[in-house]
């Protein structure tokens, strides 16, 4: 991988990519730093990057009160996205807090936890007011229950990490869960453990002397989500998402994978618009600092 000073496919890849989940571990920030950073990263050279913020539903009244000691009065974004970790049973709750607080904190999308194929009523309703993902476990197959998902409105979401070594999926596990995605023509969302542009090995946690794993790039999901736009196979999908930075080859213009399949601008947006939407993030600042430290901003 050559040094390049920014580079325009991951300004097309990147674009409102990364949600903000500084609630969440490893981070676990309180709801009023949590705000102060959201708010400070909205005013940033790199807000372009930033999607929504993550609460969880049964923190939905601390987040309003938070927004309205530290946000101020003309907040970069407003109202600002939320995304919520819900349930269908929570729809109540849910209206009512964009009914109450709507114009300046919104709720956009619900998160939910996994369901099974025949349990998404509930969950399909909610899509008529909002984004809704559910998460899928990595299955050997998962076709069938993202398909379900997809004809029912939900739109599937995949862990790729978490604090401890064994929340870690297989590079395989992913590109099977990313090809069902895209053969069932549904957008998707990834969360946990893409904190870093490639895939290599770093700590699981911001503890001293924490225990280091080999984890996903976010580079690696948005670059293997392009590539199967572009028809790749379940095994160059794979390849694509166990390779570390050195096997891909980076221009201004377009990035080569390791088969060779070269992913430019318009296939990025094209990836963009019907497939990865967005990952979770607790930090904001590690991602840009990642990609200035690698010259691709």
């Amino acid at each position: 991988m050559n040094g390049v000073t920014g580079n325009a496919v991951v300004r097309a890849m990147m674009r409102g990519v990364i949600d903000y989940a500084g609630l969440f571990p490893p981070a676990a920030a309180s709801m009023d730093a949590a705000v102060r950073d959201y708010g400070a990263q909205l005013r940033g050279p790199y807000s372009w990057m930033l999607g929504r913020f993550v609460v969880p539903v049964a923190r939905l009244e601390e987040l309003a009160a938070s927004f309205a000691e530290h946000a101020g009065a003309a907040p970069p974004r407003d109202p600002w996205p939320v995304s919520v970790l819900a349930r269908a049973s929570d729809a109540a709750a849910l209206a009512a807090f964009n009914a109450r607080y709507g114009a300046r904190l919104r709720i956009e999308m619900v998160e939910a936890p996994p369901v099974a194929p025949g349990d998404v009523n509930g969950l399909a309703s909610l899509a008529a007011s909002y984004g809704v993902y559910a998460e899928v476990g990595l299955v050997s197959d998962p076709a069938d229950i993202v398909k379900e998902l997809a004809r029912r409105g939900i739109r599937p979401k995949v862990r790729t990490g978490g604090v401890k070594q064994d929340a870690i999926p297989s590079p395989g596990s992913v590109a099977r869960f990313i090809a069902a995605c895209h053969a069932a023509g549904t957008p998707y969302k990834a969360t946990a453990g893409l904190h870093h542009a490639w895939r290599a090995e770093y700590a699981l946690t911001y503890e001293p002397a924490a225990p280091c794993a080999v984890m996903f790039g976010f580079m690696n999901a948005l670059l293997a989500d392009a590539a199967a736009a572009d028809g790749a196979t379940v095994a160059e999908i794979e390849r694509v998402l166990a390779s570390g930075a050195q096997a891909f080859r980076i221009a201004h213009e377009s990035i080569t994978l390791p088969s060779g399949r070269a992913v430019d601008v318009s296939l990025a947006a094209r990836a963009r618009a019907g497939g990865l939407q967005s990952f979770g993030s607790c930090s904001f600042g590690e991602p840009v600092a990642d990609l200035h430290a690698r010259g691709l901003l």
